[in-house]
């Protein structure tokens, strides 16, 4: 009996790395029943994390480890995305943390932006991290397979990898969460910047398919103004850009090609 034991747990230990979340029903499709974590939680194998959601009680778990629980463990579609992703990737690193108003931006780097679909299990809010999982589950593409404009990048726990949003991808993201502020556009810009050798294959891919006129014409808009060299393979006469004016900053300047409000500064 002790060496059955022995070996469950050494399965346990096997399958489920440090710093990693575990909901509690994928420990029971691995054979743990409810009685076996309780007893493992007893003896200090696992602790709780929340409600039906547990880890090994060695490494603090941060939001990489909640991320690849939901990813690996829970196996629910959703990737990390927008400026998450872009920050994952080296993107967004050299951004100031305050604008020219004196106001935190640092708050938008203390979320986590998840994209995807599906209800978000309750074991999830009850974690408690020091970041917050923003969840987002506008379905801004469509006609995609699930690997279009999506990466993996190594999570440094065992052979866990994350999934985030290409820089392609995650741009798009970004701007569709732009607001009708100068600061807003502003910093969707300022990333944009960062982004010098985009692949025109996985952009036309994603333009032909975004559900999201807005997002089309400020990627248009914004690439333009940037003259990078991979603007001039951009199709974009198949891409639908609608119809009619859009106000995305107020008191702007209309742009008269793509017939969006920006900010008086850029050359509209």
């Amino acid at each position: 009996m002790g060496l059955q034991k022995d070996k469950k747990l050494n399965k346990l230990l096997d399958l489920l790395p440090e710093g990693v979340a575990a909901p509690s029903k994928w420990l029971a499709e691995q054979g743990f029943s409810r009685q076996l974590v309780r007893k493992y939680v007893q003896s200090g194998w696992l602790v709780p994390l929340g409600r039906g959601v547990y880890a090994r009680p060695q490494m603090l778990l941060n939001w990489q480890g909640l991320v690849l629980g939901i990813q690996h463990f829970a196996d629910l579609p959703y990737h990390v995305g927008g400026i998450s992703a872009l920050n994952l990737q080296g993107y967004a690193h050299y951004l100031p943390l305050r604008d020219n108003t004196g106001n935190n931006a640092r708050e938008e780097y203390e979320l986590t932006h998840l994209w995807g679909q599906g209800k978000v299990p309750a074991w999830v809010k009850t974690v408690a991290l020091s970041r917050t999982l923003q969840f987002h589950k506008r379905q801004l593409f469509a006609l995609l397979t699930t690997a279009d404009g999506l990466e993996f990048v190594p999570s440094g726990v065992r052979d866990l990898q994350i999934q985030v949003s290409a820089p392609e991808r995650a741009i798009m993201e970004v701007l569709y969460d732009v607001g009708d502020d100068e600061h807003a556009f502003t910093h969707a810009f300022e990333l944009f910047e960062g982004l010098t050798s985009l692949r025109p294959g996985v952009v036309n891919t994603l333009l032909q398919h975004c559900r999201s006129i807005k997002v089309k014409r400020l990627f248009l808009f914004m690439a333009d103004q940037l003259r990078y060299p991979w603007i001039s393979r951009i199709e974009k006469n198949k891409i639908d850009l609608g119809s009619g004016k859009r106000v995305i900053a107020k008191g702007g300047k209309l742009d008269k090609q793509y017939l969006i409000t920006v900010p008086g500064r850029f050359n509209a």
